[in-house]
């Protein structure tokens, strides 16, 4: 395999135009690596209509990670967008061929996947399902049924499998120069041996590249240089979470029975996929244990290089390999390959702006999954690059997701151990990493422990997810019906219903706008209007160029010159950027990231008026404190801005007090509350209140992609403001009638569980998609949010749960307190 894609990066003067001419001094988009990813945002920047492209490879193109990708495409993957992104790609490799004239190895030869136990096959009945709903086929099998599809594999002790025949494999240094083909042909130019030294930034913008060849300038840099891209985004200001490591595969020698056109393997109980190849098998493997690579081992000049095979690490996959594929056992190893891609922390892509720089684009961190993804991701960067946004659902790939302590060396040597393994590990709901933790602590993290919390990791932050009862293990069982912290979590959900409940909401990203021009700044960035009374606290929306929501945030207005914006915990950097960028333009504000600063803690519950009474001379009633409003108060031992606010959907403030206060005031309100049954809750009971009430969950249920008036959010701008970022796109979208709303979904079974993706069918047609859900404790079922066809909404509903089509109810409105009268109370 490395010896015909060499060959074919060797031919790639003969296929691209200006491979070998030095390159220009100007371009507008300079494309940063001539792999599949770079390739692909350059083709489609080109057929979208930018003819000034340059694409720089610092070796040859296909020389990276690219060359020795197994070639596995599939379809179906864990989420819409990533399926979006999958589906796209192999159906432009299938074309490519026909095109361009070059051989790409195109070969339809299906996949199948095997579960080894139960769970795995819950798992892939969710899988399948989600090809169901992008058209695409899945079938599933018996284990009597799997030698009739794919002989070489044993079914012994099988559950089951799934059958996707529209899946593929394909040759990748020939399909990476088919797409750079077609890209020169459109005005793209290429230039091998043009290795970037430094990517320009003045005043926060990118302005060009330096080179051994001298400076481009340019407007807009796409770094799509795999595991070689964060050295160069760091040396200009912006961070990538994103790590090395080794991936490994070998080719065995003929097989019996072995043909090309046979489906591919995926075993994920087994670490291994298996692939035919020229009458044997490559198997490779995503071991349960990586082995991460520092940047100090992979010199800057790595080209079509390798690593020592590692026979001892590769054991385990390659044993359960033979176990399965018995016709492997006496085929000898023709071929160990052992090379580097690059890994993420949560095992999916970078993509989009970054905060930090302006023009700075990036389309790296693939996992393992470049070819698979390539020509989708290269259309949805060339797409943003050109409309100036996100076009598809991109909250779960945004580069910016991960906080700055994420993107540490230490951080990602660490976390890579395990996110190499996670690709084939159990993709439960609500999994939660186990390297690489208590990075980002919040002020009450000993007291939260002491009190028996069940920790998560989010953006870093470790937050207390739930609480585990007098004589049950804090610790996570995971399941894709009801998981073990489903008892502890419907106690904190009552207690907030019913009494009063404590969460710690101190991750939450806060900033302080302040300064003379601070009403003008929020005024242009945010989508309401904020030229309120003091004191006023406003629900609205950070949008982009296209109205897309950005963030969906609260801001406090603290004085005449002073506003207080709290914003979704994996918005901080993105948040903070778009502040700061404002800020620096207008030239009469300052923003303070105070994340750190400000510790808050939410009471909630019909019981909270009184707990907090009890800390507080303060008048808490509706007609001296009413609900959207903040005030300066004592509570206890601690000075706080208290926040009358709810994401419960039930009577509550949030606590916003300095951090070294924090400690006090926790143990003020869980002394005064034992005498009001206070019960402490954490982020899952916050999210089955959530879902009940129908607050909106960025990231799932609205984002970037999605603009206030398909999502029930139109309150949240104000048309009588004369400018706001996005004000135009909305504008044109107002008076044209939707395709699509969010909507509420109760099912009609109490047992099954919600938990995003799900295909939402109408008269037994699909007709939406759920975009989150949770158990509702009140409502006694699955309760969650979903995009469906904006028309009406009679008729019979279901939701397809891992195959099983569910009835359920559909509502314009909340199921729960639908008018808001209990946080208003």
């Amino acid at each position: 395999m490395r010896e015909q894609v060499v060959d074919n990066a060797v031919r790639a003067a003969d296929v691209v135009a200006g491979v070998g001419r030095p390159p220009p001094d100007r371009a507008r988009v300079v494309v940063i690596g001539g792999g599949i990813v770079g390739t692909s945002v350059a083709f489609h920047l080109a057929t979208g209509g930018e003819r000034d492209v340059v694409v720089l490879e610092r070796a040859r193109l296909t020389s990276g990670t690219n060359w020795h990708a197994a070639g596995l495409l599939a379809g179906a993957r864990a989420t819409h967008a990533l399926t979006e992104i999958a589906s796209y790609t192999t159906e432009v490799y299938a074309g490519l061929e026909a095109e361009t004239g070059l051989d790409i190895g195109f070969n339809r030869r299906g996949s199948l996947a095997v579960a080894r136990v139960p769970e795995r096959m819950t798992e892939l009945r969710y899988q399948a399902a989600m090809a169901h709903h992008h058209g695409m086929e899945a079938h599933e099998l018996r284990p009597e049924e799997i030698r009739g599809m794919q002989p070489l594999v044993d079914p012994t002790g099988l559950v089951g499998a799934v059958h996707y025949p529209e899946d593929a494999t394909v040759n990748p240094g020939g399909v990476t120069l088919a797409l750079a083909k077609l890209a020169a042909a459109s005005g793209a130019g290429f230039r091998e041996g043009v290795p970037v030294q430094e990517i320009l930034v003045r005043d926060g913008r990118v302005h060009g590249v330096s080179t051994a060849h001298g400076t481009i300038e340019c407007e807009v840099v796409a770094l799509c240089a795999g595991l070689w891209s964060p050295r160069l985004a760091r040396a200009c200001g912006a961070r990538l979470a994103m790590h090395a490591a080794e991936h490994m595969w070998v080719i065995s020698g003929p097989i019996e029975g072995c043909r090309d056109e046979l489906p591919y393997v995926r075993d994920l109980d087994g670490y291994y996929y298996a692939r035919g190849y020229r009458g044997g098998l490559l198997v490779g493997a995503f071991e349960p244990h990586g082995k991460p690579r520092t940047e100090a081992s992979i010199p800057a000049d790595f080209a079509f290089g390798e690593f020592a095979p590692d026979p001892e690490h590769f054991g385990l996959a390659l044993d359960r390999a033979r176990d399965r594929l018995p016709g492997l056992r006496d085929a000898p190893i023709e071929r160990w390959l052992n090379a580097p891609e690059s890994f993420t922390p949560d095992g999916t892509m970078l993509l989009g702006e970054t905060p930090e720089v302006a023009g700075l684009y990036v389309a790296t961190g693939m996992n393992s999954q470049g070819i698979l993804m390539g020509a989708g991701t290269g259309r949805a960067l060339a797409e943003w690059i050109l409309e100036g946004a996100p076009t598809i659902d991109s909250s779960d790939l945004d580069v910016g997701r991960f906080a700055t302590a994420q993107t540490t060396r230490r951080y990602l040597f660490d976390r890579t151990r395990e996110t190499l393994g996670r690709l084939y590990a159990m993709h439960w709901p609500q999994l939660q990493p186990e390297t690489a933790r208590d990075v980002r602590r919040t002020p009450l993290y000993d007291r939260l422990h002491a009190a028996r919390a069940c920790f998560g990791e989010l953006a870093g932050w470790e937050r207390a997810n739930w609480y585990a009862p007098a004589g049950v293990e804090p610790r996570y069982e995971y399941s894709y019906g009801r998981p073990g912290w489903f008892d502890a979590v419907a106690a904190e959900h009552r207690a907030a219903r019913e009494g009063v409940a404590l969460f710690d909401l101190s991750s939450f990203a806060k900033f302080l706008v302040q300064g003379p021009g601070a009403l003008a700044l929020v005024q242009r960035v945010f989508g309401a209007d904020l030229d309120v009374a003091d004191g006023k606290v406003t629900y609205t929306t950070l949008l982009n160029r296209r109205g897309g929501i950005e963030a969906d945030l609260t801001v406090t207005r603290l004085g005449e010159r002073r506003f207080l914006v709290v914003a979704p915990t994996v918005t901080e950097r993105r948040v903070g950027a778009r502040l700061q960028r404002a800020a620096a333009a207008q030239g009469d504000a300052a923003i303070a990231d105070v994340t750190a600063a400000l510790a808050t803690l939410a009471v909630a519950g019909p019981r909270s008026r009184a707990l907090l009474g009890r800390l507080t001379d303060a008048d808490l009633g509706s007609a001296r404190f009413p609900f959207a409003t903040a005030q300066r108060i004592e509570a206890g031992p601690a000075e706080v801005l208290a926040v009358r606010v709810s994401f419960t959907g039930e009577l509550g403030w949030e606590l916003y007090a300095p951090s070294e206060s924090a400690a006090a005031l926790f143990d003020a309100l869980v002394g005064e509350g034992a005498d009001e049954g206070l019960r402490l809750a954490g982020y899952f009971a916050l999210d089955t209140l959530r879902a009940e009430k129908g607050f909106r969950h960025w990231g799932a249920d609205i984002g970037p992609a999605d603009t206030p008036l398909e999502t029930g959010l139109g309150f949240t701008v104000s048309w009588d403001k004369p400018d706001f970022v996005g004000r135009e796109a909305l504008a044109a979208r107002r008076s044209a009638p939707g395709r699509r709303r969010l909507v509420h979904v109760c099912l009609e079974d109490a047992g099954p569980q919600l938990h995003h993706g799900e295909s939402l069918l109408r008269n037994g047609r699909i007709a939406g998609r759920v975009t989150s859900g949770a158990y509702g404790h009140t409502l006694g079922a699955a309760v969650g949010l979903a995009f469906a066809e904006a028309d009406a909404l009679d008729g019979a509903w279901e939701v397809a749960v891992a195959g099983d089509r569910v009835p359920a109810r559909v509502s314009a409105r909340p199921f729960y307190d639908p008018d808001g009268a209990r946080m208003r109370a």
